[in-house]
């Protein structure tokens, strides 16, 4: 079949179904060996093609991404076809979007003129130094303003501009890195109020992938625990909790039906990560109870689910396909699976952390309670902590409003 143009060439491939590299060797056939794919628009081409539906096409969004592994495409022309993308609404797209760019973001460096490099969105470029790795601007950037104790408006436009460079996941990531090295108190604690004002450029997209994926992340592998101890440990748990209260409580003031368009989510799509079945176990216990033989790995009974974990009313009170709401739910149910667990370490001490944190700020009067996605059987362990184990506590962290919560408070109570 003779081919005329790329749209011909990409369209035949996914007729054919054609594999990644059988699509490679295919284009270069068609086309002669004097043109550079850049010049005939080649990432333009693909990502056109791939984002024509509702949700990315799976086969030519493989083809982009061989194109780019294989250096056939150039990560300055990638950049300009995916800054024509402007359609926020489509969730899908984006995160695939931002799986893509998550190929080359560390290798991207600050050089040239913005323009050049194919994104125009980001108005404070110039801030940044020249020709060095964005991971490595970041990291001095943060440096220095924990080192002065405060963000200067200078600062801030550069985190606003590497948050849109690399992805909130990206962003999130290495500086929950840098205040995990964070070895003396008085600089964890001035990092975590730091943090807090920074992660307020984007606090919603910060709140769920650092409560989503970071934190399930960071309890689930062993072989991070020992970040998780005393201070940076306790830091991190006020700061998960600073952000959870924060992006709840404005968050919980909208209407249901009222979704904002989410532009910047760069963890794994909420539905699938958060099954709506509550008969299926998410993927989180799904991972708690994949190695049940290993006593280095959490485990957890294979029939814990969200419904047997939260009680109906909750369950019915709770609007769960809202992604915060099930992050929520998800964060505490798998705290509640560590404090069952027969594994100790620093892990279960992060978990007492947060939930002490959660204790403090309630009685210091914050908005909207997070502790309401605490499973009820979450009551009965956490009390056998002697940090928690008063009265006062198990009233704090217990849901009075509804009858079986205060049958939970009643019974954990009279345990003490």
């Amino acid at each position: 079949m003779k081919v005329v143009n790329l749209k011909q060439a990409i369209l035949q491939a996914w007729k054919e179904r054609w594999s990644d590299y059988q699509w490679a060797i295919n284009m270069k056939k068609f086309f002669p060996k004097g043109a550079t794919w850049d010049i005939l628009n080649l990432a333009d081409a693909l990502l056109e093609q791939a984002m024509i539906g509702p949700s990315p096409n799976p086969l030519i969004l493989s083809y982009l991404k061989y194109a780019i592994s294989s250096q056939m495409v150039s990560y300055s022309s990638v950049l300009t076809a995916i800054s024509k993308f402007d359609d926020f609404s489509r969730d899908l797209c984006i995160q695939a979007l931002l799986d893509i760019m998550d190929m080359f973001c560390d290798r991207l460096s600050c050089h040239g003129k913005f323009p050049s490099t194919g994104v125009d969105t980001m108005p404070y470029w110039n801030l940044l130094p020249p020709k060095r790795p964005i991971k490595e601007v970041l990291t001095d950037i943060f440096a220095k303003v924990l080192e002065k104790g405060w963000v200067d408006s200078r600062s801030i436009h550069i985190f606003d501009t590497l948050l849109h460079m690399g992805g909130v996941y990206w962003f999130c990531n290495n500086l929950i890195k840098e205040l995990l090295k964070e070895t003396r108190k008085e600089h964890t604690l001035r990092a975590v109020e730091l943090l807090y004002s920074i992660f307020c450029l984007d606090m919603p997209q910060v709140t769920l992938v650092l409560l989503g994926h970071i934190l399930p992340g960071l309890l689930t592998d062993s072989s991070k625990w020992h970040s998780l101890m005393d201070p940076p440990g306790t830091a991190l748990a006020k700061l998960a909790v600073w952000c959870a209260l924060s992006s709840y409580s404005s968050h919980k003031g909208q209407a249901s039906t009222r979704q904002k368009k989410r532009h910047r989510e760069d963890i794994e799509d909420y539905i699938s990560l958060f099954p709506l079945d509550d008969t299926q176990p998410s993927k989180l216990m799904r991972l708690l109870s994949s190695n049940e033989d290993d006593t280095n790995v959490l485990s957890s009974p294979t029939d814990r689910s969200m419904s047997s974990s939260l009680s109906a009313s909750q369950l019915h009170t709770v609007n769960m396909r809202d992604p915060l709401n099930r992050v929520l739910a998800n964060l505490f149910l798998l705290i509640s699976s560590i404090l069952g667990s027969r594994t100790a370490g620093p892990h279960t001490q992060f978990v007492q952390w947060f939930m002490e944190e959660c204790v403090d700020c309630l009685e210091q009067g914050s908005r909207g309670s997070i502790l309401q996605f605490m499973p009820f059987t979450t009551v009965s362990e956490l009390v056998k902590v002697s940090a928690m184990s008063s009265p006062k506590v198990v009233l704090a962290i217990t849901d009075l409003s509804l009858p079986q919560g205060r049958q939970v408070a009643a019974k954990a109570i009279a345990a003490l």
